[in-house]
């Protein structure tokens, strides 16, 4: 199928021309469509619930404050259009409204019950007191520290495998659909719905965002949303959390479905310098183009992260420069007892350390102080003004330097400082404290492609 006649109208697009609503929705947005006639403050809805007023609003539906006269507990009511829902569509979304109700887990949205305020169905859910994903991403300028972001992408791949388990699929994942309460804890929310997506005289409904949504969705025929469709928005989710910026970018909301279908991502460690390489593989799978190719579920994504962060804070490469022989083979010794995997590369001077640097870079660098050719502070200079060694740990070791020579490392960007003689364990731990440290606050992500 030529992607170049469609002409999709797509429920909640970042960019303006996706963003687009039909006139269908245009009343509705304002207020005044006649049709919908959404309770008052201080109206009592379904004989429970008395609205407090207004949450907030978009092309789906409606969503407001009310407290629970039962059970006397705050809840938040989403009063849903059905006039952005093809007649023929209404039915099924019932039914998977009905479907993710039974969801019961704590990182899905909690809905209480669902009924019909005359003709406007609505759902009545927990009101988490908090803010969305989006919105926490934007304070921290879309740059969170790493295991931070991997826990929230944690438990909301839990949440989304929950809601697979049940038998329904989400359609719409996006951090704008996952709300942190004041502790940072999760609840994946907002059933997607769909939309027309018009071809000529056929009508082809679609679900999602464009910045998320999956190539099938949009020209594969009339493959509908699926579990793997879900998997490749997990994957759009975390290409954004840990680079900065979304995995494509276009003007339009059919450039980014032109992009997912057939543009060729770039390695998230090459967007954003410092991320670990481990990252790579576990992401662009959830991004294959071809569901039989890509993540199989959301667990297996979110068991992958996992172990691409184990991975990630054992180095792979460690170079140390030490000018005594003895210490030097008692460092290659240890170092290679603890880290069997590692390659580790012992030299006798800082020139041939920065040598092997430009031949490999490392996971890892320990250079001494006092050494011929280049010594600890010229070695360290030349690291950190190299791109390829930004976020990579200096550890500096010396028999005779005191808070003056430490002042100027740290000025240079040595992490840190020990002084011989040396406990070869404290060695150890002091090398994983700084791959961790390191490997946590990654430099600044670029600006985000919106």
């Amino acid at each position: 199928m030529s992607p170049s006649p469609l002409r999709p109208t797509v429920v909640g697009s970042g960019d303006p021309e996706g963003n687009r609503v039909d006139h269908l929705l245009g009343q509705f947005l304002r207020g005044s469509d006649p049709e919908l006639d959404l309770p008052a403050l201080g109206d009592v809805v379904g004989g429970v619930y008395r609205i407090l007023g207004e949450l907030g609003r978009g092309a789906m539906g409606v969503v407001l404050a009310a407290f629970d006269l039962q059970l006397h507990r705050n809840v938040a009511i989403k009063f849903v259009n059905l006039a952005a829902i093809a007649g023929d569509e209404q039915e099924r979304f019932v039914q998977e409204a009905r479907a993710m109700a039974i969801v019961n887990h704590p990182h899905v949205l909690a809905i209480h019950a669902f009924g019909k305020h005359g003709a406007i169905p609505y759902f009545v859910m927990e009101l988490v007191d908090g803010q969305t994903l989006e919105g926490w991403l934007a304070q921290r300028d879309r740059r969170p520290d790493l295991d931070e972001a991997l826990g929230i992408l944690n438990d909301v791949c839990l949440g989304v495998s929950a809601i697979h388990a049940a038998g329904t699929v989400h359609c719409d994942l996006k951090p704008s659909n996952v709300l942190l309460d004041s502790e940072l804890r999760v609840r994946v929310a907002d059933l997607g719905l769909a939309a027309p997506y018009i071809q000529g005289e056929v009508t082809k409904v679609i679900a999602g965002t464009p910045e998320y949504m999956a190539p099938e969705l949009t020209f594969e025929g009339d493959q509908p949303a699926s579990p793997s469709s879900d998997v490749y928005a997990l994957g759009c989710m975390a290409y954004e959390m840990l680079t900065g910026t979304l995995p494509y970018a276009s003007e339009t909301a059919l450039g980014l479905m032109v992009q997912h279908a057939t543009g060729t991502v770039e390695r998230p460690s090459v967007r954003r310098p410092g991320l670990p390489k481990a990252f790579d593989e576990v992401i662009l799978k959830a991004l294959e183009k071809r569901p039989k190719d890509r993540t199989p579920s959301a667990d297996l994504f979110r068991r992958s992260l996992k172990e691409a962060r184990s991975s990630s804070v054992e180095p792979v490469r460690i170079l140390v420069a030490e000018d005594d022989p003895d210490f030097r083979d008692l460092l290659a010794l240890k170092l290679g007892m603890e880290f069997p995997d590692a390659d580790i590369v012992c030299v006798e001077n800082g020139r041939a350390l920065v040598d092997a640097f430009e031949e490999k870079a490392a996971s890892v660098v320990m250079i001494d102080l006092q050494m011929p050719i280049l010594d600890g502070v010229a070695v360290t200079a030349l690291l950190r003004a190299r791109p390829d060694a930004e976020n990579v740990p200096i550890i500096v070791m010396t028999a005779s330097g005191g808070p003056q020579e430490w002042k100027l490392l740290a000025s240079l960007g040595a992490d840190r400082f020990l002084v011989k003689p040396v406990n070869l364990d404290d060695v150890v731990n002091t090398l994983r404290s700084a791959v961790r440290e390191r490997s946590s606050n990654l430099p600044s992500a670029p600006t985000p492609v919106r």
